[in-house]
């Protein structure tokens, strides 16, 4: 991966020798709250009927995954005849538990609870396969209590930990690809759905619906489906969308779409709902590719980025191997290889998670361009994570429009999309940094003996070793970044 040079349209002077250097400074002691943004989507790992899938549990053990979507497992339910749908055959008795196929799901849930984290239980039918509005709004409604009753409250030997958040919808203006009805249709299956779960509960989480294009504004998926949700009195604790960077390649792309879809949730009076990102990652569209160390890079730097949106679920997709039981293919964006192995893609998403918990230290140094730094405390440890993400060139070439413009290929088919990107930012062009010193002040083991750890995304460790803390209680590590690197400083007392 190039840096811009004088010929691109976003070159800037000639960098010094001290501009390639970095200095990051962390106060030990001013100590603050990290957002709770650590939640994934994917895979869980093998079931009977899917015996080739990896393990992923102990990855999202170590990463400190708290929740799981779990819309690309086989939880999907149709609204027409599916053997593989959580209600197979839509003239069964909708009261016999006999009539329903939890069996693979309640594996994926039970492997999620397993690690401690919960589960974001996602109704939506199949895709490609199956797409079109329920026939009868009654028996639906029935069906999804049953199901809320099942994975909340054990009902035909749920799981025994509830399952207390449902998300209705997975991107229903994603063209014709999820959802093939007309937007009343889809909003009275959402009025279906919040009957439905409060019939079980009504202290139970309910948001949707998913968005794909979050800003297409005057859109039925988003102005539309909240004038619905208003003038019906309906629950919306939170409101989702999704979002990848295919057109931008800009990790600051979350912050803009998030702040625009605040101002929208507001002006709607639903000033006390949520935002959910239900997925984000790098690339999302099948043909668009980067090499792992790049996208491990922009992962890093977006989880940094995160913590200061006003965000307040985010769930990063996919955090497994990319193997996919709906498509048969493997999915680009998923981490690690399709065994399960490590790459720089699965050791950022660790990476993040271990940074990001216990208390956040106040951090200077920092850039938008892609040059991210997060520290925290966790006890007698302090972590100092540093990304290096630098944005392709393709990236800052200046835009016709901002618009993103894709082409995805279903089976014969080959549909054409398009979505609105947030502002082009000059920001994003590189700083250039080629190494980096961390100085941690006010560590409360002055003169004090600790070991240091270094870990590359690359998978090389330095340590642990030995290190003194100052008198002053400072201490300094320095790093070598090159570009699309990540490190994680550890620093424990003993």
């Amino acid at each position: 991966m190039s840096h811009p040079d004088e010929s691109s349209p976003a070159a800037t002077a000639t960098p010094t020798a001290d501009s390639l250097h970095r200095t990051f400074i962390i106060d030990a002691a001013d100590e603050s709250a990290f957002r709770a943004l650590n939640g994934v989507g994917g895979i869980p790992g093998p079931v009977d009927a899917y015996p080739q899938f990896p393990d992923m549990t102990p990855l999202w053990r170590e990463g400190g995954v708290t929740v799981v979507r779990s819309f690309d497992w086989l939880s999907r339910l149709d609204t027409r005849n599916n053997p593989t749908s959580l209600f197979p055959d839509w003239d069964a008795d909708v009261n016999d538990p006999a009539s329903y196929n939890f069996a693979a799901t309640d594996q994926w849930v039970e492997a999620v609870h397993s690690i401690g984290a919960q589960v974001m239980f996602t109704v939506a039918s199949s895709i490609p396969s199956n797409k079109l509005p329920a026939e009868d709004l009654e028996v639906y409604g029935q069906v999804v209590e049953h199901i809320v009753r099942h994975y909340s409250q054990g009902w035909a030997g749920g799981p025994a930990t509830p399952i207390r958040i449902s998300e209705f919808g997975d991107q229903p203006d994603f063209g014709p690809l999820h959802f093939a009805g007309e937007p009343e249709e889809f909003y009275e299956m959402y009025r279906a759905f919040c009957e439905a779960v409060h019939r079980v509960d009504p202290s139970l989480t309910v948001g949707g619906p998913a968005t794909a294009f979050p800003l297409d504004g005057d859109a039925p998926y988003r102005e539309g489906f909240l004038e619905f949700v208003r003038t019906n009195d309906l629950p919306l604790d939170f409101f989702s969308f999704l979002w990848f960077t295919d057109g931008s390649r800009d990790p600051l792309d979350f912050r803009y779409v998030s702040n625009q879809l605040r101002a929208l949730l507001d002006r709607h009076g639903f000033t006390d709902t949520d935002l959910t990102l239900s997925y984000w990652n790098y690339l999302a569209v099948p043909s668009s590719n980067a090499p792992a160390a790049e996208k491990g890079a922009f992962q890093a730097a977006t989880a940094i980025y995160l913590q200061d949106t006003v965000i307040d679920h985010a769930f990063f997709f996919r955090a497994d191997s990319g193997l996919d039981p709906h498509y048969g293919f493997v999915d680009p964006a998923g981490v690690g290889a399709a065994d399960g192995s490590p790459d720089e893609r699965s050791r950022a998403l660790a990476m993040a998670g271990r940074t990001l918990s216990g208390s956040r230290l106040a951090v200077t140094g920092a850039d938008e361009s892609g040059l991210a730094c997060a520290a925290s405390r966790d006890g007698d440890v302090v972590r100092v994570l540093v990304a290096n993400y630098v944005a392709p060139d393709s990236a800052l070439s200046p835009r016709a429009e901002d618009r993103f413009t894709f082409r995805i290929p279903i089976g014969e088919h080959r549909i054409d999309l398009g979505l609105t990107l947030p502002p082009q930012r000059g920001e994003l062009a590189s700083a250039g940094v080629t190494s980096a010193r961390i100085q941690v002040t006010n560590l409360p083991w002055a003169g004090r003996s600790v070991s240091v750890t270094r870990t590359s995304v690359s998978g090389a460790v330095d340590g642990p070793y030995d290190a003194v803390v100052s008198e002053t209680g400072e201490l300094e590590v320095d790093l070598d970044l090159a570009p699309q690197s990540v490190f994680l400083v550890e620093v424990e007392a003993r």
